[in-house]
This record gives C-alpha cells, structure tokens and sequence, in this order.
C-alpha cells in the first residue's frame, strides 16, 4: 500500500511539471497574456480535480490499513505450543545454545504463559467475559454506625465515669445542699494495626490491566471485615481492640431484668416469644441507663427469621416496605454479627472510631525476594483504635439465651 501511494504521489507531481512545461510552450508560441492566465486557471482547475483523487485515494488506503491492523489486533491468541516454536524459532540466544556457541539461552514468551487457556494448548480460545467476578461486600459495617475521628497518638485517652452518687435533693432553708460524688477514671485505648498482604507475578499486572483494580478492591474490603470482627467481638488483648460484644465492652443483656420486663405477658409468654421481644427487652434496658438506641445489628439468619412469625391462625405478622425496626430503632443486618448475636446500642454516644491510617494500599517490588522473581506484593493496612466510653450504650447478647430468661 505504501508503494501505490508513492507512485500516486509521483503521477500527481509528474502532471503538474507536464502541464506547466505545456503552458510555458503555449506561452512561446506568442499567444497573449490573457489567454495564459485563462488557461492557467483552467490548468489549477484540472490539478485540484487531481489531488482530490488523490486525497480519496490515500484516505481510501488508510482506511484498509487501519481495518487491517484491527484484524491483527483481533486476531485470536496463538496456543502455547504455536507461540513456544515461534518465539525458539526468532530467538538468535537458543540459536546459539543449540550451535553450542553459547551456555544458556534466554526466551522472550511475553503473555503466552499467563492463563491456563492459552497454557492448555487449545486451538480454539474459549469467549472471554470482561471484568472480574467475586463475592459481594457487606452493604452494613460497624464502622458506619459510629462516629469517627483522626488522631495523631498511638493511644487515645478519655475519661469515663464509671459510678456517681447523686446527691441532689430539695433544700430546706439555711441547711447544706447534699453532696454528690462522681467517679472519674482516665482509661487508655491503643491504636491497632489491621491488614493483609498478598504477592503475585509482575507479569499478571502487566498482562491484566484490570487486576491491579480489583486487588485494590478486594483486599480492603477482607480488612474492612476483621475492622468489623475487631469492632464487634476484639478480646481487648493483645493486638485486639476491645469490642463491644464482649466482656468489656458493652453491657451484658440482664436476663433478669428482661424477664421481669416480660412477666406481664403472662403463663401463655413461651408461645409468643420471639427475637422482636427480646430486642424490646434490651431497647428498655438501655433506656434505663439514660440511652437513646439509635441502631441495632444482628445476623442476616435472624434478621430474616422474625419476618416468618405468625399468629395462631398462620398469618405473618410481620409486613413492612423499607428498614425494618423496634419502636422506631432500625435493624440493620450484617455478616460481621454472629447467628443468634445482637446489639442494641446508642452507638452515637457510647464509643468512637479512632482512625491513625485509614486504609492504605501499597505495591511493592523490594519485599522479600521480589526483584529477583518479578513478583509485586500487594498490601493493605490500616490503624484504629475504638474508645468505649460510654458501655451501658451498648446492650448485647444471644437470642437463644435471651428468649430462654424470659420465657422461665
């Protein structure tokens, strides 16, 4: 194609030099400057109409080559096998390996060598889908129930009241107001480190232009479900937070108190009882202590159980369009809660996420041996801490154990 062009490049050139030379001849031959002009235009006019064609010409060939690369382009993969021998074949090194020449050999095979199909030998690739499929995230984390704040500290300290003495009373005149105590103790939350890394072959990353993307969103979102864990049930030892779900964190449901709460109902309660109850119980014992819940969590499993209740004619009795909730407290369903676990919390103002580092993605080529091995490790970190300061916000414990109190 190059050459046709060439040679319509030369006959357009060669066309303007024949017909100014004729021009130049007529010119010779005494006919008057008028007449020149005249045919000049009409000459200008003929090599216009010329380079027209031509311009279609040259258009016309770059579009074939542009169609021509795309066909290339679109080309199916050769199999490992046609690749292996093309690439033996190209490489002057195995040439020389074989000629004995030389003691090693070094074999470019780029991207043949990257997915089991093209590995498999396969004369007819199989259609591939774009993007990548995976298991869904949790649409509720413990983080959004709470508020957050940055700190510079490897620890956050808080002063928490952990008794007090009322002691105010109606005055009688010229006697002393009574005297009330509080008592205030400073306690520390550490900062706790929380991440994953994984290490997988830099010609993946080259290969596969989308999988840097979904490493990136993949692995935050596993550290985003210890986050929870660490939230909702961290022993408060070692490298854990202290969370709210255990002992130490939140306050206990009162078996006793629930029972008690649900003693009107009667010697017929056992028949009735169910999870909608129990998250009453534990909304009054919060209340009690002065708390506004604002959200409670539990399993998906449960969640969905207290829409199958029905009354003793067999017809459901729960139907709600939207959130469901107790006395105006939204349920909100979520993995990060164990079956048959709740929480019922003001979580507003019984405890606060401390954010050191918010998550942080970082590649690496030096960890380890990576350079000699061409190998990238992903990583993804973040560092929080989780300050209670208020546990009688939080009343937390199991279905089973909670139904049980109230039903003896």
């Amino acid at each position: 194609m190059e050459d046709l062009n060439e040679r319509l490049v030369s006959l357009k050139e060669g066309l303007e030099g024949t017909i100014d030379a004729k021009i130049e001849q007529s010119v010779e031959k005494n006919m008057g400057s008028d007449y020149k002009n005249q045919l000049k235009g009409e000459v200008n006019e003929e090599i216009l109409k010329h380079g027209k064609i031509v311009e279609d010409l040259n258009s016309r060939i770059d579009s074939l080559e542009l169609d021509k690369q795309k066909s290339l382009d679109s080309a199916p993969p050769k199999n490992f096998n046609a690749s292996l021998k093309e690439a033996l074949g190209e490489s002057a090194s195995f040439k020389a390996f074989v000629s004995g020449q030389s003691s090693k050999a070094t074999l470019s095979l780029k991207a043949i060598m990257t997915t089991a199909a093209n590995a498999s030998g396969d004369t007819v690739p199989a259609d591939r889908l774009n993007g990548f499929y995976f298991d869904p995230t949790r649409t509720t984390r413990a983080r959004d129930l709470l508020t957050s704040i940055s700190t510079d500290s490897n620890t956050v300290r808080y002063i928490q009241e952990t008794s007090y003495t009322n002691g105010a009373a109606a005055r009688v005149e010229a006697s002393a107001y009574g005297e009330s105590e509080f008592k205030l103790d400073p306690v520390d939350a550490p900062i706790r480190s929380i991440g994953s890394q994984l290490t997988m072959t830099k010609e993946m990353f080259n290969d596969v232009p989308a999988l840097s993307g979904y490493i990136s969103t993949r692995i935050p979102a596993k550290v985003m479900n210890v986050e929870d864990q660490q939230i909702l049930f961290g022993a408060g030892t070692g490298a854990n937070l202290q969370g709210l779900m255990t002992a130490g964190g939140g306050a206990q449901f009162d078996v006793s108190s629930g029972a008690a709460f649900y003693q009107f109902f009667g010697a017929d309660a056992s028949a009735y009882t169910n999870e909608f109850d129990v998250l009453i119980a534990a909304k009054n014992q919060a209340q009690l202590a002065e708390y506004s819940p604002t959200a409670i969590m539990v399993n998906p499993t449960d969640y969905n159980k207290m829409f199958l209740h029905k009354d003793a004619n067999a017809n459901y009795v729960v139907f709600v369009n939207g959130v469901l909730t107790v006395l105006g407290v939204p349920i909100f369903p979520s993995t990060a809660v164990t079956a048959d676990k709740f929480i019922v919390g003001d979580f507003g103002l019984g405890a606060t996420l401390a954010i050191r580092e918010d998550m942080e993605i970082s590649f690496s080529e030096s960890h380890s041996d990576n350079f000699v091995k061409d190998l990238v490790t992903v990583k993804a970190t973040e560092r929080i801490g989780l300050p209670i300061h208020n546990p009688n916000a939080f009343v937390w414990g199991a279905f089973s154990t909670a139904i049980a109190s109230m039903n003896a």
